[in-house]
């Protein structure tokens, strides 16, 4: 991502500075606010570029006029060129300043609709772009259709209709220029335009995975009851964060048609042949009901009677399978019901699928993730890689480069705040205090009971 998020008295948190990687890792105490954070970072890709802005820019501060007259001249030279294409360069300055003014305004709204509860509080939130300066725009016109379509060599085309933009496009609307430049700020952050996010592409996958699995058809009973069955006096219902409502309905509307994601076949093979034992599935009647078959075995088990590994693994396997245009992955807990020797094969699978390549945010508490990261960042520079690839059979796909890889711990403080820091890559990966000092405590304890 081109940007940092910056955060003080969030929940729990004091203070913190993300730089998301393809692969970021949340580590630290309980009800540190690990989970909090990662759902600010999932809100800020999903809920839109217009929930950020507010209810717009309008040109009322300096700066924003700056910004309308910039967008008036770049459409003016690709109305009257065909195809333009721009440097944000000095104008990089600007762009921070407005999106921060509007932040500013609407953190409170920003959090509230991410947990659908006001009881979140925030005191600083921050959007700060990174290398904004040689971020290119590129614009072509089409004149038949009086649109202006907008990219980035690597981004979704934005394309924006307007009428009689040929007469004169420097009397461009201020309504136009704002859709404009919402599109402008959706490319430069990789956010959707609004919160009507129909793609789903960055997931959120909770950690009660295993409860949300076995009751999600009866959730989405109740709320086709409750839409339809309007003569029944309803009690009121507190709604989930948004995230959860999001996993649901990404379960819901897998679709099953067509071949598997191709960049994801090795992982989901690993994790169902060398994980579950056996495959999971969809059925295709309406009710959509989750199928496990053993491996050797003919006999279909639903999930509510197989084991909490399978059901654990369930949605991770399912959404590899069939989600498509999957973009990221915000990952709580992946470590949850697994045995110490599959909890390293879980780690395997994310350093895979981080070079599928599938962007990752994960929060654990499994001191066997992280070493496993660890041995694949010192791998990719191991003397020895190529002997010890064969030893473990592992391929180019498990090995991590360290600038994939961020981590950040959280520390309970005095008072229940929490610090969250960076913690840098070593020669070794990455050495987290507070798994380390817990793992001596219960080894000094060991060495002075066992005597």
């Amino acid at each position: 991502m081109n940007w940092k998020l910056k955060v003080k008295e969030y929940g729990k948190i004091r203070n913190a500075e993300i730089e998301v990687a393809p692969l970021t890792l949340f580590v630290g105490d309980n009800n540190s606010g690990k989970s909090y954070l990662m759902s600010l970072l999932w809100g800020i890709k999903n809920l839109g570029i217009q929930v950020l802005l507010g209810s717009g820019i309008r040109p009322q501060t300096k700066s924003e006029q700056v910004l309308f007259d910039w967008i008036k001249l770049q459409v003016t030279t690709v109305v009257k060129q065909g195809s333009h294409a721009v440097s944000i360069g000095s104008m990089a300055n600007i762009f921070q300043s407005v999106l921060q003014e509007k932040i500013d305004q609407n953190k409170e709204e920003i959090v509230k609709r991410i947990f659908n509860s006001s009881g979140i509080e925030i005191g600083e939130l921050q959007i700060e772009f990174m290398d904004l300066e040689q971020f290119p725009l590129n614009f072509i016109f089409h004149e038949g259709q009086g649109a202006v379509v907008l990219f980035t060599e690597d981004s979704d085309k934005f394309g924006i209709r307007f009428s009689n933009i040929t007469e004169d496009p420097l009397q461009l609307s201020e309504k136009g220029c704002q859709r404009v430049l919402e599109a402008i700020f959706s490319l430069i952050l990789c956010v959707e335009p609004n919160d009507r996010n129909l793609l789903n592409r960055d997931v959120y996958l909770p950690a009660a995975k295993t409860g949300f699995m076995l009751t999600k058809d009866v959730i989405n009973k109740v709320s086709r009851k409750r839409m339809f069955d309007i003569e029944v006096e309803e009690e009121e219902i507190s709604p989930f964060a948004r995230p959860i409502n999001q996993f649901l309905d990404v379960m819901n509307d897998l679709s099953f048609g067509g071949a598997e994601n191709e960049n994801f076949v090795k992982a989901v093979e690993y994790l169902e042949f060398g994980m579950a034992d056996g495959t999971v599935e969809m059925s295709a009647l309406p009710n959509r009901e989750i199928l496990y078959i053993p491996s050797g075995k003919e006999k279909v088990m639903p999930l509510r009677i197989v084991s909490a590994v399978v059901t654990e693994l369930s949605p991770l396997i399912l959404i590899l399978k069939h989600k498509r245009n999957l973009n990221s992955l915000f990952y709580e807990e992946p470590e949850m019901c697994l045995h110490p020797r599959l909890q390293q094969k879980m780690a395997r699978v994310l350093c895979q699928l981080v070079n599928s390549p599938l962007n990752m945010v994960i929060t654990t508490h499994s001191d066997i993730i992280l070493q496993h990261v660890n041995n694949m960042i010192r791998l990719s520079e191991h003397e020895d890689a190529e002997e010890i690839c064969r030893q473990y059979k592992y391929t180019q796909r498990d090995i991590l480069s360290p600038e994939k890889v961020k981590v950040y711990q959280f520390k309970m403080k005095s008072g229940k705040h929490t610090e969250v820091e960076e913690v840098c890559c070593g020669k070794n990966g990455f050495a987290i205090s507070s798994f380390n000092d817990a793992l001596d405590q219960i080894m000094d304890e060991a060495y002075t009971i066992q005597e």
